[in-house]
């Protein structure tokens, strides 16, 4: 019997949330449990767009930009993780940040331009016909997004309460939302998005969870 890549999709975000409480028993860091659904939220809602930026990779060049993009969002994906399986508190943000960025960035170069890797296998589960944003318009913005959103997350961050949860959801919102391609419906559109929908509604409800 052949299982919806729906539910392989939600079962891969359990899979996360689960790496998270195992790093968590070693470190016995605070807001767990936070870290945890947002660990879900991280996969559900970036995975779009990871998609996209591996689909449009092309080849593995220096001089190729999309190769740059994908090391960038795979840099923004790995980097993300690790805050959330690594956290120490918000108040050791500052000392960790760099070692995170500079490893993030690492793999996300490494991913892009050492490794040789086989074209993406569901891009028919896209419109790779019909981006998401106009031609002219969506080719600009998307070889612009890095560091408008990287810009974006900082202001965002810096005008509201400086939690973790805030902190997570500027991330994976600003991070990952609006990816480069649409998803088929197949004639349900919700059901054909169901997972990144569920990833937004967890998104929201970390924000104010009381915990």
């Amino acid at each position: 019997m052949k299982i919806h890549q729906n539910y392989i999709t939600l079962a891969t975000a359990v899979g996360f949330a689960l790496l998270v409480l195992l790093a968590n028993i070693f470190l016995h860091a605070p807001e767990g449990k936070l870290r945890m659904g947002f660990a879900a939220a991280l996969y559900l809602v970036s995975r779009d767009t990871l998609a996209g930026a591996s689909i449009a990779r092309g080849a593995r060049s220096l001089k190729n930009p999309g190769r740059w993009l994908y090391a960038f969002y795979m840099a923004l994906f790995f980097g993300s993780f690790m805050l959330l399986a690594l956290w120490r508190g918000i108040d050791t943000l500052p000392a960790r940040l760099p070692g995170t960025l500079s490893g993030a960035a690492l793999f996300g170069t490494l991913m892009a331009f050492a490794f040789k890797t086989p074209p993406y296998p569901y891009a028919h589960h896209f419109k790779l016909e019909s981006p998401l944003l106009p031609p002219r318009l969506g080719a600009a913005l998307t070889y612009m997004a890095p560091p408008l959103r990287l810009v974006a997350i900082w202001a965002f961050y810096q005008a509201s309460p400086h939690t973790p949860a805030y902190l997570f959801f500027y991330i994976i919102l600003i991070g990952f939302a609006v990816p480069r391609y649409r998803r088929k419906s197949g004639g349900n559109i919700l059901w054909a998005n169901f997972p990144t929908l569920v990833g937004y509604v967890l998104l929201v409800a970390l924000l104010f969870a009381p915990f």
